[in-house]
């Protein structure tokens, strides 16, 4: 009985690990660059981002809200596409007091990533 309730839980913690994985463009070759486009909504109307992708490695990170609030959500539109660059995911931190317009960008790379 000991024997199967151990074997449960680390298959358990094992496929908890598969949970884990970051986000990246599906397919692609090494060399192949494509610029993907996803749109979410943001605090005051859409964000938009603009990515570059090379093979599965996001190169570049560009969003766009107008209509966000300036030194606010207007911080995350300038700050949250380094990250994300860096990261090469979306699974990054927000920028704080931009929550809505943060998640909007994330939500953007993700559906851009997935071909939304």
């Amino acid at each position: 009985m000991k024997k199967l309730s151990l074997l449960l839980v680390l298959s358990l913690v094992l496929f908890s690990f598969a949970g884990c994985s970051s986000e990246k463009p599906a397919g692609g070759n090494a060399g192949e660059t494509k610029t993907l486009t996803g749109t979410a909504k943001g605090f005051g109307g859409d964000v938009t981002v603009t990515l570059t992708v090379n093979g599965n490695d996001i190169t570049e990170v560009k969003a766009v809200g107008a209509s966000e609030t300036q030194g606010i959500g207007s911080k995350a539109i300038e700050e949250l596409p380094a990250a994300i660059e860096k990261a090469d995911s979306a699974d990054v931190d927000g920028v704080s007091g931009a929550t809505v317009t943060s998640n909007a960008i994330k939500e953007a790379v993700k559906n851009a990533l997935a071909g939304k």
